[in-house]
């Protein structure tokens, strides 16, 4: 009888290596498809990065319509399954839709600052706009693991800005010259003796300079061979370096022999500007010192930068000036003036994105005249007294057309100003935080005849005027002017004809008659009127400021480029 082998199947091992294998190809086409699925998750999400990109960078372009220009470029890239949510809107979770996307645009400020940490440099909503945050968050597909895993969601964050800049600067331009007036206030600002002729001014007025290259030629004299142009501007530097380096850097001959003239004589002994209150470089400031911009290159009016930066020098000084000037009908005059800081230290000349603001000082003028007259009035004394406002203009809008300025627009507003005939104490010239109360004049003070007198004009509040230049205008350097519309006449002749007399006639047979010494006053003052209105125009002028007007110019502009920062 055959005796049968019966296996064991507890100990039976034949037949494991197949169990084992079945298992491990499950398993290895499990893991198959999780890479495949893995991979295609990894490739959607460069693509969406790669797209929210190209949106950002489109978006920045038209800051105006940033949410449809980023939308677009979705659409034209056939991702047309992508929804945009807009403020204050919350939509279903992704999972939950058949939506394949939700897209977020945001506009904002971009501050490019080294002190700031890169992922706190852009600001949701700050003003004035200059980039747009993109985020898109997205379903990706899966091919082979949908039954068992739920996808993930896929966020991509870009952040692009745009740079549009401008340069302007607020003051006054010479309009006529009478070069004896300038060379006694000029050179009275600049601490010395000044004998320029009126082709000297003019060339001086019709010069503009290379904004970089005066700073380079400025480095040279603060002796800063090194660091950024930021570092130039934290200087103070004396009147003297200041007009050296505008004769190293200017152009034309006629305007350096004017330039030259100034330094035959010493220049502002004494006398220090701060260079940050006379010029604000924006982004420009972190260059380093010699390197040329890739972006905005600015021109700066050679009369215009003397000025400003004379007006600067003796803000904490009262000038004072005493002369005939060679004026018809003028036996002397005294002049003291005081200059102001501008409000929150804001320069004269500043480059920057919109927003950006430039102020002149406030200027306070006080005015004696010595009037030669005729018969009982043979000698006039009139006082006048002179605050002028800071004028104030105000990047407001740049407009780019295929990277280049269509157009520019600066808010703008002349300072506001009064002035009276009247006598002030003469210590409150100085003190800013008060504003000196005018007293009726003592005009005529004689044995026979005493004369006193009071009168004042003023410009009232004035709302800012919206001035356009357009890209010919800009490189032309034109300069625009924008008045208070109150003031219609000269101010000397606006004052003498608000002049209110009180007249005591102390004298015996005189043979006149109040209506008579009011006529005779009047017939001699209308003689001054207009000696000395060229004598206060032609001080406000070399000092940067003009009553009830201000002259604004885009010193230059650009369009760059939008490009990702984050």
């Amino acid at each position: 009888m055959d005796r049968f082998n019966v296996r064991d199947p507890v100990r039976d091992r034949s037949g494991n290596v197949a169990m084992m294998s079945a298992t491990l190809l499950f398993v290895v086409i499990a893991s198959a498809a999780l890479a495949v699925d893995l991979g295609s998750i990894y490739f959607e999400r460069r693509e969406a990065q790669a797209l929210t990109d190209l949106a950002a960078i489109t978006a920045a372009s038209h800051l105006e319509k940033a949410p449809e220009a980023a939308m677009v470029t979705f659409t034209d890239n056939h991702k047309r399954n992508i929804v945009l949510v807009r403020d204050g809107q919350t939509p279903d979770p992704l999972e939950v839709t058949g939506v394949e996307g939700h897209l977020y645009v945001e506009t904002g400020r971009y501050l490019r600052s080294r002190d700031i940490k890169p992922d706190l440099r852009f600001s949701v909503g700050g003003e004035p706009a200059n980039a747009v945050e993109v985020r898109l968050r997205k379903k990706p597909n899966l091919y082979f693991a949908s039954a068992i895993l739920s996808p993930p969601v896929i966020e991509t964050v870009a952040v692009a800005a745009v740079t549009e800049e401008a340069a302007i600067s607020v003051g006054s331009r010479l309009v006529s010259i009478n070069e004896g007036i300038l060379n006694g206030i000029l050179g009275a600002l600049l601490g010395t003796n000044l004998s320029l002729d009126a082709m000297d001014f003019r060339a001086l007025a019709d010069t503009d300079v290379d904004l970089l290259a005066f700073m380079n030629a400025l480095a040279s004299e603060l002796k800063i061979t090194a660091g950024t142009y930021e570092d130039v501007l934290a200087a103070h530097a004396s009147l003297g370096m200041i007009v050296r380096s505008l004769s190293a850097s200017a152009q034309g001959s006629e305007a350096r022999a004017a330039l030259e003239a100034i330094l035959a004589s010493p220049v502002g002994a004494g006398l220090a500007v701060p260079l940050s209150l006379l010029v604000d470089l924006g982004p420009l400031s972190q260059l380093a010192v010699g390197q040329e911009s890739a972006g905005l290159n600015a021109a700066v009016g050679a009369m215009e930068l003397i000025g400003s930066a004379a007006a600067i020098a003796n803000r904490d000084n009262q000038v004072q000036l005493e002369s005939g000037f060679g004026l018809p009908g003028l036996a002397k005059v005294t002049l003291k003036i005081a200059i102001g800081e501008p409000p929150l230290n804001l320069p004269w000349l500043a480059v920057g994105e919109r927003g950006t603001i430039t102020r002149t000082g406030q200027t306070r003028l006080q005015l004696k005249a010595e009037i030669l007259g005729s018969g009982v009035l043979r000698v006039i004394t009139l006082p006048i007294y002179l605050e002028v406002g800071y004028a104030e203009a105000k990047l407001r809008d740049l407009v780019c057309e295929a990277g280049q300025v269509s157009n520019v627009v600066v808010d703008a507003r002349p300072g506001v100003f009064e002035a009276w005939v009247g006598e002030i104490n003469e210590q409150q010239l100085r003190n800013f935080k008060a504003r000196p109360v005018p007293q009726p004049a003592r005009l005529v003070d004689l044995v026979a005849v005493r004369i006193s007198g009071t009168a004042r004009v003023m410009s009232g509040n004035m709302q800012a005027e919206s001035l356009n230049f357009d890209r010919k205008e800009i490189e032309r350097g034109q300069v625009e002017t924008v008045d208070s519309h109150h003031h219609l006449q000269p101010l000397v002749q606006s004052l003498l004809s608000e002049l209110s007399l009180d007249i005591d006639l102390l004298g015996l047979g005189l043979g006149l008659g109040r209506g008579s010494v009011t006529s005779l006053l009047g017939e001699i003052l209308s003689e001054v009127t207009e000696p000395l209105d060229s004598l206060v125009y032609g001080l406000l002028t070399a000092l940067g400021v003009r009553v009830g007007e201000a002259d604004i110019r885009v010193n230059g502009s650009y369009c760059g480029r939008s490009v990702l920062v984050n």
